[in-house]
């Protein structure tokens, strides 16, 4: 299988595309298959999804194995970040109108776009860290896509 994968860049989207589907259908399959498919998606999947630059594949991945490999854990993130879910979009939303206003009073052409950090991130910067889910504090990840090196200095100072 791994031959032809090399081979043939289709064949690997195929088969990222496939395991994608069997991780969102996983709670069908046994609690066995559920953390072996979890394991190989963790080991093998998200990181060729990640090499290959396909970063959302690669966090959706992630947090659906997290899901079936440690479940406690993954469910204490999800209602912690749930509590506060519609204020990080919120806010989110502010700051980027925030931002397109103060680049358009300079003249500088930027796409603006925000997100909310990914279950997995999140676990792993709590374990990495020591810390607890109250004590991450970058829960958000804004970009600033700009066209040159002289309006990414400007931007830079335009925000802060």
């Amino acid at each position: 299988m791994f031959l032809a994968m090399g081979k043939d860049i289709r064949v690997i989207l195929i088969k990222l595309a496939d395991r994608l589907h069997n991780m969102r259908t996983l709670k069908y399959l046994t609690r066995d298959r559920q953390i072996a498919n979890s394991k190989e998606t963790m080991d093998l999947y998200a990181p060729l999804a990640n090499r290959l630059g396909m970063y959302s594949l690669k966090w959706e991945l992630e947090d659906l194995a997290f899901k079936y490999l440690e479940p406690e854990e993954y469910r204490e993130i999800v209602e912690g970040l749930d509590e506060k879910r519609e204020e990080r979009i919120a806010f989110i939303e502010k700051i980027k109108k925030q931002i397109a206003n103060e680049l358009k009073i300079q003249r500088i052409d930027a796409q603006i776009t925000g997100r909310a950090k990914h279950i997995y991130s999140i676990y792993r910067k709590m374990q990495r860290d020591n810390i607890t889910l109250d004590q991450v504090y970058d829960l958000l990840a804004l970009r600033i896509i700009v066209n040159s090196v002289k309006d990414c200095y400007a931007a830079l100072r335009s925000c802060t």
